[in-house]
């Protein structure tokens, strides 16, 4: 199917979604898997390829205008019903209370000694932008992951946020736009546990369509007996395209160690190791701002220019900042200073991703976004 075909057809099956989903949210009291959908259906790419449990409910629970025209809004989605977690032979200690019984002892400089156990839960949900009915530019978004009264949900109440990854379904993927994933969009933004926001400079900004085409996958692993129910949530800000014609527009580039994979999952062995992956780009402009995702046990991550010889962004991970992580990593730095590097179509761009793991992994992840500002 080509691109245009593909673009008019999910236009064509979100447009009512869309209307529905801005002009009446949902209730934040529906139950996840229920039939209070507004009969919207996530995207079977979703539903197939990342083994998706349900389909949650968004809304906009909060906006406010800022200055200059842009606009500030809280998008919650949920309640996620985290699966409960029983107990099985790789959890350590047999404990269940909180902060116990997901390799939270024994911490080292690069998080837990050893491997956190829980059920995992993962949904898909569309989601609202407060652009309804104009163009606009997303400048910036912050991830969290709450409880209904608002507090933040994390490993010292036996949650985490696994990952949660936004598509654009009107465009296609930079990076793997000939591959299976490329069908579920482009891939926009994404967080893990760590809940680094995304920021991208002053005068440049993510082009979001008059129709809302974003879908999110999130997943949650659970580390409690009980079941829990917790909101995924944005804090976005937006400037209308037609009140700020000064915002240029920038591309959104996913560079992944398991590029076009469903689980971005790879393996590190215990103790030091690198790992790298190339790509050929296939654009050509400056990258204004990049910042990267790893797991417990990361150190950094490095995106090079090979061509040019640049280094263009190094995304480094830290550990023990935040009680809420029980010592697992909370930190990763970003690269926003504005003229990154500049990228040629055909340059070889390589990731470069370093661990110090206390124990062998099999579903490590080694993940950089940028933004690029396309000249060519």
């Amino acid at each position: 199917m080509s691109r245009r075909s593909r673009i008019f057809m999910s236009l064509v099956a979100c447009s009512a979604l869309a209307a529905a989903t801005v002009a009446a949210p949902a209730t934040a009291g529906a139950a996840t898997g229920s039939d209070d959908t507004g009969g919207a259906e996530p995207p079977a790419e979703l539903v197939d390829e990342f083994g998706v449990d349900a389909l949650s409910e968004p809304q906009i629970t909060e906006q406010r205008s800022l200055f200059g025209g842009a606009r500030e809004s809280t998008i919650r989605i949920g309640p996620v019903i985290a699966e409960a977690h029983e107990h099985d032979d790789d959890d350590h200690d047999g404990g269940h209370e909180a902060g116990s019984g997901h390799g939270t002892h024994g911490d080292g400089p690069r998080g837990p000694e050893e491997k956190a156990h829980g059920t995992h839960t993962t949904i898909a949900a569309p989601v609202p932008m407060p652009c309804w009915l104009l163009s606009c530019y997303i400048t910036s978004v912050e991830p969290d992951l709450t409880y209904k009264d608002g507090s933040r949900a994390n490993y010292d109440t036996d949650i985490m946020l696994h990952h949660a990854v936004l598509f654009d379904r009107s465009r296609e993927d930079i990076t793997c736009a000939d591959e299976t994933l490329g069908l579920a969009g482009q891939r926009i933004f994404a967080a893990g546990n760590e809940r680094t926001g995304g920021q991208i400079p002053e005068g440049y900004g993510l082009p979001i369509g008059p129709v809302p085409l974003l879908w999110s996958v999130v997943e949650l692993e659970n580390f409690a007996p009980e079941a829990q129910a917790v909101f995924f949530d944005m804090t976005v800000e937006a400037t209308p395209s037609l009140l700020d014609s000064g915002v240029t527009e920038v591309t959104p580039v996913w560079w992944d160690v398991a590029n076009c994979t469903f689980d971005s999952h790879h393996h590190v062995p215990e103790g030091e190791s690198t790992t790298t992956w190339q790509w050929e780009s296939t654009l050509t402009g400056t990258l204004h701002a990049a910042g990267g995702h790893l797991h417990d046990g990361g150190d950094t991550l490095t995106l090079h220019n090979r061509t040019t010889g640049d280094e263009l962004c190094a995304s480094h991970a830290d550990y023990g900042n935040d009680p809420a992580y029980l010592g697992h990593i909370d930190t990763m730095t970003t690269c926003t200073d504005g003229n990154l590097g500049t990228i040629t179509q055909g340059d070889t761009l390589e990731l470069v991703s370093d661990y110090h793991s206390h124990y062998p992994q099999h579903n490590a992840m080694s993940i950089m976004i940028g933004f690029v500002e396309e000249t060519d």
